[in-house]
């Protein structure tokens, strides 16, 4: 006798039969079953994979509950501080937190150059925060904020970066990880970088390397120079105006400057008030 089946009886009896991949279990079955042996491939999970506090032979003790894995050491070296806590640590504490979030958000990100190209990307990067940027063969500035400015969400051709100004860059100026969103524009020839307190010889290196061949225009005023600075300028093969601080009386930093004139006659150093 064949079976017949309605559609909907059908289909129930399908799904009866088919496997399935959810654990039904409740936590209290899990816990009274225990920790199940991992396998990878249908091989034994290696030792030396395990959290440290799951491995044979090791010890443990009730504050094992809370450890599901290796404790990272920031967490340790806060542990152990607790008992010597004042409030000058806080305080230097949360002043490290802020740079560190700072840092990550002046950080490149090759997926918005992948989506927009290197132009517009660093306009998004420099106006968001607070910087003015001007495109080649434009006059006005662009400058605002997320909210007031409607740029391209996607790459649109047309956009070429000729000068950028962060006098006004947030949180103090940019910093060493936030100049590599300079790199890939051909076309910059202007960059103002006064009064950004992390300017120091790294940056100014960074810009030699990325930006040396285009850039014409630098104003480093507020940036204490040193002799490794004055070897950063002389790698900007296109500088013709630097305007920097007064280098005071370092011998030095004095004497550098003097040969780079001498053999860049082109180049023209200003020094601000």
């Amino acid at each position: 006798m064949a079976l017949c089946l309605q559609p909907k009886k059908l289909l129930r009896y399908s799904l009866m039969k088919t496997r399935t991949y959810c654990d039904n279990k409740s936590i209290y079955q899990r816990n009274e079953e225990g920790i199940q042996p991992r396998t990878v491939h249908g091989k034994p999970y290696p030792e030396w994979r395990k959290p440290w506090i799951q491995r044979d032979g090791e010890w443990t003790s009730k504050l094992s509950l809370f450890v599901e894995k290796n404790p990272s050491m920031n967490i340790l070296h806060a542990m152990s501080n607790v008992p010597n806590l004042s409030i000058k640590k806080v305080k230097d504490w949360w002043a490290d937190m802020k740079e560190i979030q700072e840092i990550q958000n002046q950080i490149y990100l090759p997926e918005r150059t992948a989506a927009l190209g290197a132009n517009l990307a660093a306009i998004h990067f420099f106006t968001h925060r607070n910087a003015a940027v001007r495109l080649k063969g434009s006059t006005p500035w662009i400058v605002g904020d997320i909210t007031s400015l409607n740029l391209p969400d996607r790459y649109v051709d047309g956009y070429f970066v000729e000068a950028v100004d962060c006098t006004n860059f947030h949180h103090n100026g940019i910093r060493y990880e936030g100049l590599k969103n300079l790199s890939g524009l051909n076309y910059l020839k202007w960059l103002c970088l006064s009064n950004n307190k992390h300017i120091d010889v790294w940056c100014l290196d960074r810009i030699a390397g990325q930006n040396g061949r285009t850039l014409e225009y630098l104003d480093v005023t507020g940036h204490q120079l040193s002799l490794g600075s004055v070897i950063a300028f002389s790698k900007m093969s296109a500088l013709k105006l630097l305007t920097i601080s007064d280098p005071g009386d370092n011998i030095e930093v004095q004497t550098a400057l003097s040969i780079l004139e001498e053999e860049r006659p082109e180049l023209v150093i200003k020094i601000a008030d």
